[in-house]
């Protein structure tokens, strides 16, 4: 009997050995796979080969949190590239304009020949740079105040309706200008919801100099109206160059700026759509963007329907 007690004991101290060792060699590889990843490696994952279902839900989640942790530094990649190009983009953008007033200034200063037409010339291009200027600043305190939620929004019953047809009214003459013809949906029937009328009109004209900006060389741009699921949404199109389908994620970030691939006389300083977005959800509402290059690309935005 007490060679079978002995022989249990010693079996079981064998197992309890080996599975030691198993696991020992696990988490050893779970410190070399991480190391890997540390190292910048984000492409590897935590390989198990137990049967143990902890062992296996520990896997799972181990490789959950670097798939997100790789995610995290893609975006994080994608966002520091954005920065630079928006810094360039921004330099540019003060620049020009700070340039050309400066020289003609410095013409009307100096140049003592120039005749009534030409000081008036001069003086119309100086205010059209400093309205660019004014324009562009505006937007950086713009997106300022809204990130230290400094930007009251009185939210009451709003016709909706008016606003849209008002603000596509302001833009008449740039409509003209270009030679385009909205193609406009928009019902008899008047929508009212729950907004911000001046919020709602930086959104409604943010999204209608986009829709300029990116669709003049079409000469198309569209706007609809709809209700859907005690929400009213507005979508604003054109046929432009389009937005490529791995900038949709960014296009409402503070640091996206437009590809190289699209109009380069009509690049921004990139926050407008995040001005966009951060006044639709202070709405409570929500803003989306499709984008099939060169065919079509509407951004929509909703607001609660008021009732």
């Amino acid at each position: 009997m007490n060679i079978y007690i002995t022989l249990f004991l010693i079996s079981t101290c064998c197992i309890l050995i080996f599975r030691n060792i198993y696991f020992s060699n696990q988490i050893n590889e779970i410190n070399r796979t991480l190391q890997h990843i540390k190292d910048g490696n984000f492409n590897i994952r935590v390989r198990f080969y137990s049967g143990s279902k902890g062992i296996r839900n520990l896997g799972i989640n181990l490789n959950s949190i670097i798939d997100e942790f790789q995610c995290m530094a893609e975006k994080k990649e994608y966002l520091d590239e954005s920065r630079k190009k928006m810094v360039s983009n921004i330099s540019h953008d003060l620049r020009t304009p700070l340039t050309s007033i400066l020289g003609y200034l410095e013409a009307l200063h100096k140049d003592s020949k120039l005749n009534n037409k030409e000081k008036k010339y001069f003086l119309d291009v100086v205010y059209s740079k400093s309205q660019t200027l004014y324009s562009l600043l505006e937007e950086f305190f713009q997106i300022s105040k809204l990130e230290a939620e400094d930007v009251l929004i009185k939210v009451e019953k709003i016709n909706l309706t008016n606003m849209v047809q008002e603000a596509l009214v302001g833009f008449y003459q740039e409509f003209t200008n270009e030679k385009i013809e909205p193609i406009i949906e928009i019902s008899e029937k008047d929508f009212f919801v729950w907004g911000d009328s001046k919020a709602i009109d930086r959104i409604l004209s943010n999204l209608l100099i986009n829709a300029l900006r990116y669709g003049k060389e079409q000469k198309i741009i569209g706007i609809k109206m709809r209700e859907k699921n005690s929400m009213v949404w507005i979508d604003i199109w054109n046929v432009g160059p389009g937005i490529n389908i791995k900038d949709i994620p960014y296009i409402f970030d503070r640091l996206y700026t437009a590809e190289p691939s699209r109009n380069k006389k009509s690049y921004g300083s990139g926050l407008g759509l995040t001005i966009v977005k951060k006044l639709v959800e202070r709405l409570r509402g929500e803003v989306l963007v499709k984008s099939i290059p060169n065919e079509k690309t509407t951004f929509s935005f909703s607001l609660p329907l008021y009732k």
